[in-house]
């Protein structure tokens, strides 16, 4: 019976110690590396109060005081959790500070590079997103923008690393598959931080290079509406029209590669036909 007293006594002067305890205005910071950052600790009456931090620690006042500043002209400590704190340490509270950093840059590559780009082949997409903080509110999508200068969005990813606040580089890949539709496309990654309502708004966005797309594929033959079939008597002329929708680049460059390897042929057999005609 006096254990349960005695908690629930406990647990009253807990509770009216949060009620008197400090406050800390405002409560949580976003802040770029490198910037100012500054946060007020109050508290109902006067007394001796301290701020314990790497950056911008002060002790105990010397007198009771009501409101003591924290404030730091660059913040240059990733891993910073500044405490307010009283006389014995009987109230602490702690500032929630974030620390960020901007890309130094976003960039997007083929992971293999495809040497043709083949309709319906799968092709492995690569963005890098190097020297970031903190890589966990990083949020990177890919985009497929037409001929037209239509954007699509592929995929939007992002990583679970809320612990690690020191900059890192971050690796992201999509799988994507072409179709003739997409020849004179363009594909690029977008690299967005979002640190929530604390942080800059709208939230800071860079985008990378852009890959040109070009799909080579088969013919697609097609016919004319309404020529499906015809009677025709012998000795009459037939005049026939058949169409093709044609990647002509591999053609183009079949018929060159051709057309060296003859002109290169006539010299060998040229040099070799007067080199016999020399020798006789």
């Amino acid at each position: 019976m006096e254990i349960v007293i005695l908690v629930s006594l406990l647990s009253l002067y807990c509770d009216f110690t949060d009620a008197e305890c400090l406050v800390v205005s405002p409560a949580r910071l976003v802040v770029k590396y490198g910037d100012p950052a500054s946060s007020n600790c109050s508290s109902d009456t006067p007394v001796e109060m301290g701020w314990e931090a790497i950056q911008g620690g002060m002790g105990l006042t010397d007198k009771e005081v009501k409101i003591l500043n924290w404030r730091v002209d660059s913040v240059t400590e990733w891993y910073s959790t500044p405490t307010c704190y009283t006389e014995g340490g009987q109230c602490l509270k702690e500032l929630d500070i974030t620390v960020y950093k901007l890309p130094d840059s976003v960039s997007i590559s083929y992971r293999k590079y495809p040497d043709p780009m083949v309709e319906g082949h799968q092709y492995l997409l690569q963005c890098l997103v190097q020297n970031i903080a903190p890589i966990g509110r990083l949020r990177v999508t890919f985009y497929k923008v037409s001929t037209t200068g239509e954007q699509t969005e592929l995929d939007t990813q992002q990583k679970s690393k809320d612990n690690i606040k020191t900059p890192e580089n971050g690796t992201y890949t999509l799988h994507f598959t072409p179709g003739r539709d997409d020849d004179g496309a363009q594909l690029l990654c977008s690299a967005m931080l979002d640190l929530g309502p604390e942080g800059p708004q709208p939230p800071p966005v860079m985008d990378s290079n852009r890959l040109n797309i070009n799909v080579h594929y088969k013919p697609q033959i097609t016919r004319s509406p309404g020529c499906f079939s015809m009677r025709i008597t012998e000795g009459d002329t037939l005049s026939l029209a058949c169409s093709a929708n044609v990647d002509y680049l591999p053609i183009i460059a079949g018929l060159a590669s051709v057309v060296i390897l003859l002109v290169i042929s006539c010299f060998i057999y040229s040099s070799y036909y007067k080199h016999t005609r020399m020798s006789h």
